[in-house]
């Protein structure tokens, strides 16, 4: 089973879900998303909605001066945090319901940041033996509440219900991530520079820009130097364009591409004349 994790950053997305349909065109496994309901229309795939979405909606069903206060663990975050304990039956009485159910989220999120490097199988098993009772207790509170008609609580209960199965489809496979932010994140660079892309008057152009995106967030990813990737690739691609082993070598987790684009590098001691050849 394949897992891929899907970002649309459009506002345009099309009702009836037209865009992830024919982008997820040919794929079959689990695709990491939001709650956006086009997703139902692509076939053959297991959605596994992001949990950070849906936590966001109780967080934002806070008072603004509360929210001000709470802090919302993020899996990469370099930051140690203790355990978080679920709350108990009598702390359920004295704290609001937006703010238990971040208590719920949040506990999910300190386990994962524990598992986060772990060979796929192995984490998850950690998560099927950690995470379960988590949601059970979960759902079985939610059962118990009734919240303002037309509120932002009752929104973000509704949410959840709706997206019950959905939101705990990552615990199928141990690649898939409890949120959708990394993709979030690498498609963020776009978002923000929307109004500069606004010479995209072509479908052609707006895929040339996605092509240049992709490659320079992919490389961020791997930690690479973004720009020296760049350049590599602008420097071998033209004579290996038309060779599978070449443009293998040339994929930013390569080991080639990690010696010589890592880091902080003198581009000029890599020229068109003095470039090593590549370990074909």
């Amino acid at each position: 089973m394949a897992c891929r994790r899907s970002c649309f950053t459009n506002t345009r997305r099309g009702a009836a879900g037209d865009f992830p349909k024919a982008f997820l065109d040919g794929f079959s496994g689990i695709v990491q998303c939001g709650g956006y309901s086009g997703y139902n229309k692509v076939e053959d795939v297991i959605l596994a909605v992001c949990c950070a979405h849906c936590r966001r909606k109780f967080y934002e069903a806070l008072p603004t001066e509360r929210q001000k206060q709470l802090k919302l663990l993020d899996i990469n975050s370099e930051t140690e945090v203790k355990d978080i304990p679920l709350p108990g039956p009598e702390q359920m009485k004295s704290i609001i319901p937006a703010e238990i159910w971040l208590m719920f989220f949040n506990k999910l999120f300190f386990i994962e940041k524990g598992l986060k490097g772990m060979e796929p199988d192995l984490r998850k098993a950690k998560r099927l033996e950690k995470e379960p009772p988590v949601w059970e207790k979960f759902w079985a509170w939610v059962e118990t509440l009734k919240p303002l008609g037309g509120s932002k609580l009752e929104k973000a209960v509704n949410y959840a219900i709706n997206h019950r199965e959905t939101l705990q489809s990552y615990l199928l496979d141990g690649r898939c991530e409890l949120s959708n932010n990394a993709a979030e994140r690498r498609a963020k660079s776009y978002a923000i520079g929307r109004k500069n892309s606004l010479f995209h008057t072509s479908v052609a152009g707006a895929k040339a820009g996605a092509l240049v995106y992709s490659m320079i967030e992919t490389a961020k990813a791997n930690k690479l130097n973004v720009f020296q990737y760049l350049y590599i690739l602008l420097l071998y691609m033209p004579d290996h364009k038309d060779d599978p082993a070449a443009v293998e070598i040339l994929l930013p987790w390569s080991s080639f591409i990690k010696e010589h684009c890592t880091g902080l590098i003198d581009v000029e001691t890599i020229t068109p004349e003095n470039k090593p050849q590549l370990p074909l």
